[in-house]
C-alpha cells in the first residue's frame, strides 16, 4: 500500500484547474470505495455479533456461553421437577425374579438357635440390574420320520433361517438400535458387541441388518405419513445433511404422536411434494417462515414464535430501538396470557385480550416502519430496491399477523416449532458421528428407521421391539 502524502496549501496553490478537478474528483472516487468499505466492515461486525439468541445459527455456534433466547424470569420454573412432569422413579417390584432372605444368625441370649426361631419380614429391598451379557446359541435340528410303510418326512426349517449359521433377530435389532436409534457409527457398534458378547459382525452384516429393517418397516412408514397427513396441527422444519459427498436436505414433519423424516437433494417446494405430507394436509402447518412452505395453499401457516424473538433480540441489542423491546414484550405477554388461560381451564383469550394484544402489536410494527421507511430505486431499471433487514423483518411481521399470532387464537397450536426443531437435533449428533451418508440410500434407510424410533418413543413403546419383530 502507497504510503499517504499530505498536500500542504502552497503545493495545491501550485497546481492547474485542470489538476484540482483531477485531484478533486479522484478523492471523491477514495470516499466511495471508503463508504463501501464502511458499509462492508458493519456487516461483518453485525456477523459477528450473532449467535443462537439472537439469529438462526444453531446454539453449537455459542461454545460454552450459550443464552436461551427468552431468558426465565426470576422465579419461573425453579430447579427441580415442573408441575406436570411425570418422574420415573423406581417402585417395589411385585413379583422379584430373585429372593434372597437376609436372616439373623447365632444364638438368642437365652441360648436357643436363631435358625430355630419364628421369622417376618421386617423390611423389603430390591436392587435391579442386568444379566450377564451372554450369546444364547440355538441349534435347529431338521427331523426325518420314516414311516412304518417306508416313506420318509422331513422337519422344515422356519422360513426365516437361513443355511448354515446366522444372527438372530434380537442382536439385530440391538445393533440397528444403536446405529440409528443412538448414533453409534458401525465399527464402534461391531466393537461394543465384541466387548459384551465375545462376537463381532462385520460392518457390511450390520449395513445390511440396517437396509434389511428400513425395507420391512416401508408399511409402518407409510402409516406414520398419513398419520401426519390427518393430524390438525404439525411442525415442519428441514436442515441440511451431506449425502454422496454433497448438501442433501432432511425435511422432517413432526406432531406430539409422531415424527416423519424424508431425505431429498432439494430444499424447497419439490421436496415438500416428494414427502408427501403438505400436498394433501389440511390443518395448521407451523414453521418458520421458509418461503416454499406458502405455496401450499390448502394449509393454514402459523409462524414459530421463538424465531421471532430471535430476530427482535438482535435489532435489540445492534439498533437500541424501542420497537424490538416493545414487539417482544407483547409476543411474550401473549404466551404468558395463554399459558395462564390454559392453566385456568379456559379454551380462549377473553375478546378484550386478543384485541389488546392486537393494537399493541400493530402500534410497534407501524411505529418500526416509520422508522425504517421503504427505500426507493437507485435506477429506473432496477427491480426492487434492497431494503434494510429490520424493515424486511417488520415487513413480515406486518404482512402475515395472522399467522404470528395464530396461537392466541387457537390453543391448539402452539407458540415454537419446537417439535420439529427438537427432531431435527438428534440428525446433526448423526452426522457428526458419521460425517454423512454414502449413497442417498442410506439417508432413505437412516429416514425410515429414525421416524419409526421417534414415533415409538413418543407413543411410548419400545424401539427395539419394532426392529425385533421385523428382523426376525
Amino acid at each position: 500500500m502507497n504510503q499517504f502524502i499530505h498536500p500542504t496549501r502552497e503545493d495545491l496553490q501550485q497546481l492547474s484547474h485542470a489538476q484540482l478537478v483531477d485531484l478533486v474528483l479522484s478523492l471523491f472516487d477514495t470516499i466511495e470505495q471508503l463508504s463501501s468499505l464502511a458499509t462492508r466492515v458493519a456487516e461483518l461486525e453485525a456477523q459477528l455479533g450473532k449467535n443462537s439468541k439472537n439469529s438462526h445459527k444453531p446454539p453449537s455456534s455459542d461454545g460454552l456461553k450459550r443464552q436461551p433466547a427468552q431468558p426465565r424470569q426470576a422465579g419461573q420454573r425453579p430447579k427441580g421437577g415442573q408441575p406436570g412432569h411425570k418422574g420415573h422413579s423406581l417402585v417395589m417390584h411385585p413379583s422379584p425374579d430373585y429372593v434372597e432372605d437376609c436372616r439373623a444368625v447365632g444364638y438368642c441370649g437365652c441360648g436357643l438357635p436363631l435358625s430355630e426361631a419364628a421369622v417376618a419380614v421386617a423390611e423389603r429391598r430390591q436392587q435391579w440390574d442386568i444379566p450377564a451379557p451372554q450369546i444364547v446359541v440355538t441349534e435347529y435340528r431338521q427331523i426325518i420320520s420314516t414311516c412304518r410303510c417306508g416313506k420318509a418326512h422331513a422337519g422344515e426349517f422356519p422360513a426365516s433361517l437361513p443355511p448354515y449359521i446366522s444372527y438372530g433377530a434380537r442382536l439385530k435389532a440391538y445393533a440397528v438400535g444403536l446405529v440409528h436409534g443412538h448414533f453409534i457409527s458401525l465399527s464402534r457398534v461391531t466393537e461394543v458387541i465384541s466387548d459384551q458378547y465375545g462376537i463381532k459382525p462385520s460392518d457390511g452384516s450390520v449395513q445390511r441388518w440396517v437396509s434389511q429393517a428400513s425395507g420391512s418397516l416401508t408399511a409402518t412408514y407409510g402409516d406414520i405419513r398419513q398419520t401426519i397427513s390427518t393430524s390438525p396441527v404439525a411442525h415442519f422444519d428441514e436442515s441440511g445433511i451431506r449425502a454422496q459427498g454433497k448438501t442433501q436436505w432432511l425435511h422432517v414433519a413432526a406432531t406430539p404422536e409422531a415424527v416423519y423424516y424424508t431425505a431429498h437433494a432439494k430444499r424447497g417446494q419439490e421436496a415438500m411434494v416428494a414427502a408427501g405430507i403438505l400436498p394433501v394436509f389440511n390443518g395448521v402447518a407451523v414453521h418458520d417462515h421458509w418461503k416454499p412452505y406458502f405455496r401450499f395453499d390448502n394449509v393454514v401457516h402459523g409462524l414459530c414464535g421463538a424465531h421471532l424473538l430471535r430476530e427482535l433480540n438482535y435489532f435489540d441489542e445492534t439498533l437500541r430501538h424501542q420497537w424490538p423491546a416493545q414487539l417482544k414484550q407483547v409476543l411474550v405477554d401473549a404466551k404468558t396470557a395463554v399459558a395462564q388461560a390454559r392453566a385456568a381451564q379456559h379454551d380462549s383469550l377473553t375478546p378484550d385480550q386478543m384485541a389488546e394484544l392486537g393494537q399493541r402489536y400493530d402500534q410497534w410494527v407501524n411505529h418500526g416502519l416509520l422508522v425504517f421507511p421503504e427505500l426507493p430505486k437507485t435506477h429506473p431499471k432496477q427491480g426492487k430496491a434492497k431494503q434494510h433487514p429490520a424493515r424486511n423483518l417488520l415487513c413480515r411481521l406486518r404482512d402475515f399477523k395472522d399467522s404470528v399470532l395464530l396461537f392466541i387464537q387457537r390453543f391448539d397450536v402452539p407458540f415454537d416449532n419446537n417439535l420439529a426443531e427438537r427432531a431435527v437435533r438428534p440428525v446433526k449428533v448423526k452426522l457428526k458421528v458419521a460425517g454423512g451418508f454414502r449413497a442417498i440410500g442410506g439417508a432413505d434407510a437412516f429416514c425410515v428407521i429414525r421416524s419409526v424410533w421417534e414415533t415409538n418413543k413418543l407413543q411410548g413403546r419400545n424401539p427395539f421391539e419394532s426392529l425385533r419383530s421385523v428382523l426376525a
